[in-house]
């Protein structure tokens, strides 16, 4: 059913218009701009309706959002604990609004018996879960209308055809360079599959379904529904390919030897486990030549040495600046350090090996191999100058001061913890240097105001399009319904630090702005 407002724009029932006084309409006669007829028509037309766009769009109107008069009435609303109570019609309303413009990009409006549909969605929402947030309302109806679209609300006749189409086309498109349409045959094989599937699974979901085909479709395509020997040597073949490329620079074919040695290593793997699966055997045959190829087959002494040339060439390129190789020197130290390692676990894979290397070397490198003073004193620099970066725009050296007070701090953590690892102990530095730069490491309560005012500050910046060079402060009675909200909570948890106050409250005013 659809009325008539009073400036004579037809709406539907159930449609709720901004008001508009008697003092502030105007006729198009007293327009004296194109401005002035898009301000009257943003005045009138919700929003989220397409009408005001495409005016504004017509006008070359700068911004398509609210005019600033609407933005400053939205930021001077008051934003208060209590909007994390109980949801209302109104806003709950708003949610379906939201979540038919995310899903149908305002292509598509809720009217009518619809509107009310998923009014009483949104109430059995709210009834089974009475803080639920209107973020949360708007998630569910949104998911419940992407089903509804694509067909994955319900496995009917229709919507089968529409995924097998589907996973016909996006395979083909994916894995073939062009997308086809299923044909007749195509549409009789894997109508027959779905109904293989929903018999084996009678509760099968739709969307469990649709996937099952796709998957089966790209199996097929990538002839991978089946371990025949066709399908075996593709998988040789594009392993061989894969790695070449990779580890080589170069993709190249199998030669005939490759293919003869990686059939047979293909049919052993299959008689030890005849139920394996085509994808599992692609993979074996991959990682095994992959492993081969770089020497990642076996803890060799070449292999060893390779591992840690490899590891010295990566760690300086990356922390040095300069790719360069193993000194004799430093061969016979991680010649050493792996023998110990295999000596340590004599069933570590050549993986984990190759990868405890570089660790080790990495760490050596960074200073993280051991707690000597030289290396703290490395973390309290490199903490203090990353934290003054960060936070007050310029990297500087620690002060002597500060140097004997962060050498006390890890003193005392390694006496509360001797085993900590030089790791641990670099990142609770420069956690305790940004706690403290920040007034992080402050009871929580001597921050709870600055938390709140930082939290308007930030929350309508980000979330309410408030202009950069304004800035939100809470007003009085915000403010000490906050500090009350704020308090209840340390109550509650007396030991909640700084940081965890803060993101508690960041987190509430987030849902109440979205509540409101």
């Amino acid at each position: 059913m659809r009325t008539h407002s009073p400036g004579g724009f037809v709406t539907s029932i159930g449609e709720r218009l901004p008001s508009v006084s008697a003092s502030k309409v105007r006729t198009v006669a007293d327009m004296n701009s194109a401005r002035a007829f898009v301000d009257l028509l943003g005045s009138v037309i919700p929003a989220q309706r397409a009408a005001p766009v495409a005016a504004a769009r017509h006008y070359n109107i700068e911004s398509l959002g609210p005019s600033n008069a609407m933005q400053q009435a939205a930021h001077a609303r008051e934003v208060l604990p209590s909007l994390l109570g109980l949801l209302t019609d109104e806003r709950m309303a708003r949610c379906v609004d939201e979540a038919f413009r995310e899903i149908f990009q305002g292509d598509r409006w809720p009217r009518g018996p619809e509107r009310s549909k998923w009014l009483g969605f949104a109430r059995e929402l709210r009834a089974n879960d009475p803080k639920i947030t209107a973020e949360q309302v708007r998630s569910a109806i949104a998911n419940e209308l992407r089903l509804e679209r694509d067909g994955l609300d319900v496995a009917t006749v229709e919507n089968i055809d529409l995924y097998i189409s589907g996973a016909i086309g996006w395979v083909t498109w994916c894995y073939e360079g062009a997308s086809r349409n299923a044909t007749e045959e195509d549409m009789r094989h894997w109508r027959a599959f779905a109904a293989e599937k929903k018999r084996e699974n009678p509760d099968i979901q739709p969307d469990e379904l649709k996937y099952a085909i796709i998957d089966a479709v790209r199996a097929k395509v990538m002839k991978m529904d089946s371990t025949s020997p066709e399908n075996v040597d593709k998988f040789i073949d594009d392993a061989v390919k894969w790695v070449t490329l990779c580890y080589q620079g170069k993709e190249r074919h199998a030669s005939p030897a490759e293919m003869t040695y990686w059939r047979a290593f293909a049919a052993e793997k299959l008689r030890e486990d005849p139920e394996m699966s085509p994808v599992a055997l692609k993979y074996a045959i991959t990682d095994t030549l992959r492993a081969k190829m770089t020497g990642t087959d076996s803890a060799s002494p070449a292999n060893i040495e390779r591992f840690i040339e490899d590891a010295i060439g990566w760690v300086s390129m990356c922390y040095e600046g300069k790719e360069r190789h193993a000194s004799p020197a430093e061969m016979a130290h991680w010649r050493a350090f792996a023998t110990a390692k295999l000596a340590e676990n004599p069933k570590m894979t050549p993986e984990e090996l190759r990868h405890a290397i570089t660790d080790a070397i990495r760490a050596q490198a960074l200073g993280l191999d051991t707690l000597s003073p030289a290396n703290i004193d490395g973390f309290i620099m490199e903490a203090i100058g990353w934290v003054s970066l960060c936070y007050l725009g310029a990297s500087r050296a620690p002060t002597d001061e500060e140097m004997q007070s962060w050498r006390a701090f890890s003193a005392e953590k390694r006496r509360e913890n001797p085993d900590i690892t030089p790791e641990e102990l670099k990142y609770a530095i420069r956690d305790a240097v940004r706690n403290e730069l920040t007034g992080m490491s402050k009871p929580a309560e001597l921050n709870i105001e600055r938390f709140i005012r930082e939290a308007y500050e930030f929350m309508f910046h980000a979330y309410r399009g408030m202009p950069a060079n304004m800035k939100r402060d809470p007003t009085p009675r915000e403010l000490h319904e906050w500090q009350q909200f704020a308090r209840a909570r340390l109550r509650e948890e007396p030991k909640l630090s700084s940081e965890e106050l803060n993101s508690y409250l960041l987190d509430s005013l987030r849902t109440a702005l979205a509540n409101q």
